[in-house]
């Protein structure tokens, strides 16, 4: 990279076999850090460009096999390179650091047409603390262009019975729908108080992710956007609903907080009995309706 030779880093040299690559930066992600995180290892390089919100954008050289990719979240393949050899990471602070160099930029197109026609399967990224898994990327014609992620945007658009049978508990389609309705339920409520609710659930699920991996936002296992909830993993429903609900519950709570404080909770009441009443069947199965009263603080049926 050309901005190597004019800034001092912030460290450098840091051995992989001693520096844990994705909780470093699952930590300057919290700590809203901006600038670059570069990792070398023999045959390979890669450039995490983090501007202190948002999904780091991930420039990758690999030499060995020939391939420039510069990919928006691309972190699952650096992580899982890391674990296995040895190589440096080296840290360098600041806002000109924290985007591509124009050099970069110019490779993107190549980068994407080599991105296209190469599958892979991500087995797993395996933690001491949590495991965190990334389902096989398929080239399926359905899959919706702007996410690896599974979407739920109705109920035409749904995976195959096998991995998410409907009528049971595991009926995955309506819980994503339903939970997607509970956080834009609260969403509402939040930036009604004045807050910007994306930033602070990012920031809250950042601090549940070591108990509940699948929220950590760096990992992409799950997303949120515009009322629809998404979900690349598998995993118990319990877990699931105990996570987003606690998730929620924290958001909440640090809204609601002085002299508006009853406000902004019967806000949150109102607005997630709309939707309890909608989806109660659902929230009820799936374990969120005995959460609704702790995530609003009140009662709300």
């Amino acid at each position: 990279m050309e901005n190597d030779a004019k800034t001092t880093p912030l460290y450098q040299n840091l051995d992989t076999a001693f520096v844990n690559i994705w909780s470093l930066l699952r930590s300057l992600t919290e700590c809203g850090f901006t600038g670059r995180v570069r990792v070398e290892l023999p045959d390979y390089s890669a450039d995490v460009f983090m501007n202190g919100s948002g999904t780091p954008m991930v420039h990758e050289i690999d030499r060995a096999a020939g391939t420039n990719i510069l990919e928006e979240g691309a972190l699952h393949r650096l992580v899982l390179r890391a674990r296995e050899t040895p190589g440096t990471i080296t840290v360098f602070e600041g806002a000109h650091e924290a985007q591509p160099s124009k050099t970069v930029a110019k490779e993107e197109p190549t980068a994407q047409a080599v991105k296209a026609t190469t599958k892979e399967t991500i087995v797993a990224v395996a933690e001491e603390e949590n495991t965190i898994v990334a389902e096989e990327k398929l080239p399926a014609p359905q899959r919706s262009p702007q996410s690896d992620s599974f979407q739920i945007p109705g109920r035409s658009d749904v995976p195959t019975e096998d991995f998410y049978p409907t009528g049971s508990y595991d009926d995955w389609p309506s819980i994503l729908a339903a939970s997607g309705e509970l956080i834009a339920a609260v969403e509402r409520a939040v930036n009604a108080a004045g807050e910007n609710f994306g930033k602070l659930f990012n920031r809250v699920r950042l601090q549940l992710a070591d108990d509940y991996s699948f929220l950590d936002p760096m990992s992409r296992a799950f997303d949120y956007a515009n009322g629809v909830a998404s979900l690349n993993v598998e995993l118990p429903v319990n877990v699931y609903a105990s996570g987003l609900s606690e998730a929620l519950r924290r958001s909440v709570d640090r809204v609601a907080v002085g002299d508006r404080t009853r406000r902004v909770r019967e806000r949150v009441a109102l607005e997630i009995l709309a939707v309890a009443r909608k989806q109660g069947q659902v929230l009820e199965r799936s374990g969120f309706q005995s959460q609704l009263d702790r995530i609003a603080g009140t009662k709300v049926m």
